[in-house]
C-alpha cells in the first residue's frame, strides 16, 4: 500500500506464565522434508487428559534455511486445496492459514508481499513475518487492520473507510478492488471510480459497473446509485491516498507490524512472549470455541527461534479426538513455544509435505478447499 494510517495502542489482558521447556524426545525421529524443514508424526493417547486418540503433525522450520509465505488459492474470491497451492508455488510443505467465507473471501487480516488483501475491524490474533538479515522472524499479537481513502476536496480533507477489499460488494458499502481480484469488478451497476497514476487520481464515476481494474491502481466501488457525502468529491480530488491503519493490542513492535511484508490472521492468540493467553474477550470468539475439542492448526515459535507449524486432527473418535485450547496450551508447553497462534481449524486443518497430505482431514470428502495457505519455501 502507498501509505499507512495511525497506530492505536492498547494492552493485552488475561495472561499467565508458561514454562519454557525444550522440546523433549516424545516427538520421535524426524523425517527430513527439505534443508531446514523436518516433519514429526505423533500418534498417541496421552497428549490429553483424560486420554484420547490424537494424531498430531508438526513441521519444524529453521528460519535461517527456509521461509514462510501466505498464498491465495487464486484470483479473489476463490478456493483451492492446500496441496494445490503448495504445488503451484513450489512449496516443500504447507498448512491451511486464515479463516474465510464460503465464497472464498478471507475473513481476517491478510497481507501478502506488502499488500493488504483482507482487513478486519475485530482485534484477532495474528502473526507478522519479518524478513530480517539471514532469518525470518515471526511477531505475534492481536491486531485490527482497516483501509481508508484519504483525499482533499473543496478545500477539506476527507477520509472514507473501505468496507471490503477484493470481496463481493454489498449494498451501500464501499469496496476497493485491486488487480489481484481479476481484470474487472464483479458487480453490475452502482458507482465506480478508477484510481490510477502517481499520485493516485480518481476518474469520473461510472454507473454501469464491471469496471476495468488498472494494473497500477484500484477501483472504488459503491453499492448504491447516489454517492454518499463522503465520496461526493472523490473525482475532483487532486490526489487520493490508500491508507492502512493498524491497531496493535500490546502497543509493542508497532513499526514491525507496519513494515512486515506478510501478515496472517487467526482466531485465538495462544502464547505471546512466553506467556499463555487465556482471555479472548477482545477477539470475540464463538461460545465454546476454545472449550471443545476440534481439529486445530497452529503456528508457533520456540526459544531457539525455530518456527513450528502444527496440525491436530479431530472429529474422528477412533483415530483423532482434537484438542481444546487448554490442551493446545499443554502441547505447546511440551514444545517450549514462546509464541503461538491458532489458525483456521475444523475441516480446514490440512498439512502437506513434499506434495502429500500427511494429516487426517476431518471432512468426509478429504482435504477442504480453502481461501489461503501458509507455505514453506526452501532456501532464503
Amino acid at each position: 500500500m502507498r501509505a499507512f494510517g495511525s497506530i492505536l495502542l492498547l494492552l493485552v489482558l488475561g495472561v499467565s506464565p508458561v514454562a519454557r521447556q525444550p522440546a523433549p524426545g516424545w516427538l520421535g525421529a524426524p523425517e527430513r522434508v527439505a534443508d531446514g524443514v523436518d516433519l514429526y508424526r505423533v500418534d498417541a493417547t496421552d497428549l490429553v487428559s483424560p486420554g484420547a486418540p490424537q494424531s498430531v503433525r508438526l513441521l519444524r522450520v529453521d528460519p535461517k534455511r527456509a521461509r514462510l509465505r501466505p498464498a491465495l488459492a487464486g484470483t479473489m474470491p476463490s478456493l483451492g486445496t492446500v496441496q494445490e497451492m503448495a504445488a503451484r508455488d513450489g512449496a516443500v510443505a504447507a498448512v491451511n492459514a486464515g479463516f474465510f467465507l464460503p465464497t472464498g473471501d478471507p475473513a481476517g487480516v491478510l497481507r501478502i508481499d506488502g499488500r493488504l488483501v483482507s482487513d478486519t475491524t475485530r482485534a484477532r490474533g495474528a502473526v507478522a513475518l519479518l524478513d530480517e538479515p539471514g532469518e525470518q522472524v515471526p511477531v505475534f499479537d492481536q491486531v485490527t487492520a482497516v483501509i481508508r481513502l484519504r483525499f482533499r476536496s473543496a478545500g477539506a480533507w476527507r477520509s472514507v473507510r473501505v468496507d471490503g477489499v477484493d470481496s463481493p460488494r454489498r449494498k451501500n458499502r464501499v469496496t476497493l478492488y485491486s488487480p489481484s481480484s481479476g481484470p474487472a469488478t464483479p458487480s453490475e451497476g452502482g458507482l465506480e471510480w478508477s484510481l490510477t497514476g502517481t499520485p493516485l487520481r480518481a476518474s469520473a464515476a461510472r454507473r454501469s459497473g464491471r469496471s476495468a481494474i488498472p494494473v497500477d491502481g484500484f477501483v472504488v466501488s459503491f453499492g448504491g446509485l447516489a454517492a454518499p457525502a463522503a465520496l461526493a468529491g472523490l473525482a475532483r480530488a487532486s490526489s487520493v491516498q490508500v491508507r492502512q491503519s493498524l491497531t496493535v493490542a500490546s502497543g509493542e513492535r508497532v513499526r514491525d507490524w507496519i513494515r512486515a511484508p506478510q501478515i496472517v490472521g487467526g482466531a485465538g492468540l495462544l502464547v505471546r512472549r512466553g506467556v499463555v493467553v487465556t482471555d479472548w474477550t477482545r477477539e470475540k470468539l464463538s461460545p465454546s470455541f476454545d472449550l471443545r475439542r476440534h481439529p486445530r492448526t497452529v503456528i508457533a515459535r520456540d526459544a531457539s527461534h525455530a518456527i513450528w507449524l502444527v496440525t491436530v486432527d479431530g472429529r474422528q473418535p477412533s483415530r483423532a479426538a482434537g484438542m481444546s485450547f487448554a490442551e493446545l496450551h499443554a502441547l505447546l508447553a511440551r514444545l517450549g513455544a514462546i509464541d503461538a497462534l491458532n489458525l483456521d481449524g475444523g475441516g480446514s486443518t490440512t498439512m502437506v509435505a513434499n506434495g502429500q497430505v500427511v494429516n487426517l482431514p476431518s471432512d468426509l470428502t478429504g482435504a477442504r478447499r480453502v481461501s489461503d495457505a501458509l507455505l514453506v519455501i526452501a532456501g532464503r
